[in-house]
């Protein structure tokens, strides 16, 4: 009966863990996973009928959106005081089969990241001319390598090509009706659906270094660009070592511990996936970042402006909805 107790005690906080992983970012806020509950663990599986059939035909941000969805469940683990043990692409058989998680050993709770679970935003709007501290660069750099990724901030000097690379990536897919398709798709989602791009949390045309992508094509921008000048953001690209499907899984898990190690550090960011989706860019920002790893995704981190309008968290789909029995 104590064995049946605690393995009942075990799934039941890896399915609190799952819910908790239901507030993941991912691109274009696809939620492309979902989890499925068996005796003492979670599995948790990529879920292809949200892939971006467009922007992303090989499933990389597709397995980068689980690997944030991965590192969140660890995270509310952790905060309940267990390890939490994790087993990624566990079968070749079944390579939608993104991992299985276990509670793990029993830690001492830490909860700084998850209390960052329920304050992440993306924050699109430009951030001030306050440069975020080395300090906190430092520690997001060291948070990417304890998943085998390289953080690599783009110097002040290579921020102009950076930006031009931004903005071919956005005039190629403007240009592809592949690209545009999947923009339309996920920014014009029914309420209900819970899902996709919302206007609200789009940000309206401003001054800014790097051109922002345009959400805003069939609804009106939710959001006012603010006073920010973006001087003092920082731009940032996590490299891995190959383009293998772990590869993609660890960006993701490095993309969500960094994310809530900077929100927690009172930091905001944004993701800038459009770099990586043209072939032919992204291997321009791999020459950017001297040519060393595999550019997976690139990010913009600032200081949000003091007294700046608070950005609505983006919509998400329900547990019962994501969250199943084996």
């Amino acid at each position: 009966m104590a064995m049946t107790q605690a393995a009942r005690a075990g799934i039941d906080q890896v399915a609190e863990a799952s819910i908790a992983a239901l507030r993941a970012p991912s691109v274009f806020n696809t939620q492309p996973w979902r989890w499925r509950l068996a005796g003492d663990r979670g599995e948790l599986w990529a879920d292809r009928s949200r892939q971006l059939s467009g922007l992303d035909p090989e499933g990389h941000l597709l397995l980068l959106s689980c690997g944030a969805a991965l590192h969140h469940a660890t995270v509310a683990l952790r905060a309940a005081g267990y390890a939490a043990a994790v087993d990624r692409l566990p079968d070749p058989e079944r390579p939608d089969l993104v991992a299985w998680l276990r509670t793990g050993e029993r830690v001492e709770r830490d909860e700084r990241l998850f209390r960052a679970i329920y304050q992440r935003r993306t924050d699109r709007r430009p951030f001030g001319d306050e440069r975020p501290g080395a300090a906190v660069l430092d520690e997001l750099r060291a948070v990417a390598r304890r998943h085998g990724v390289q953080l690599r901030l783009v110097r002040d000097d290579q921020v102009p090509a950076f930006a031009a690379a931004v903005a071919h990536a956005g005039t190629v897919e403007h240009g592809d009706p592949r690209f545009r398709d999947d923009l339309l798709a996920w920014t014009t989602r029914a309420g209900f659906q819970r899902d996709g791009v919302s206007a609200r949390t789009v940000v309206a045309a401003g001054g800014r270094t790097v051109a922002r992508r345009d959400f805003a094509q069939a609804w009106p921008a939710g959001l006012a660009a603010g006073e920010g000048t973006d001087r003092g953001t920082v731009y940032a690209v996590l490299a891995t070592e190959a383009d293998e499907p772990r590869d993609w899984l660890a960006a993701g898990e490095a993309l969500s511990d960094v994310w809530l190690t900077l929100t927690a550090s009172g930091l905001a960011a944004s993701p800038i996936s459009e770099v990586v989706e043209v072939p032919g860019v992204r291997e321009a920002l791999r020459r950017l970042i001297g040519g060393v790893g595999r550019p997976a995704i690139a990010m913009r981190i600032g200081i949000p402006l003091p007294g700046s309008e608070a950005v609505p968290p983006s919509a998400r789909r329900s547990g019962t909805e994501m969250v199943g029995l084996a």
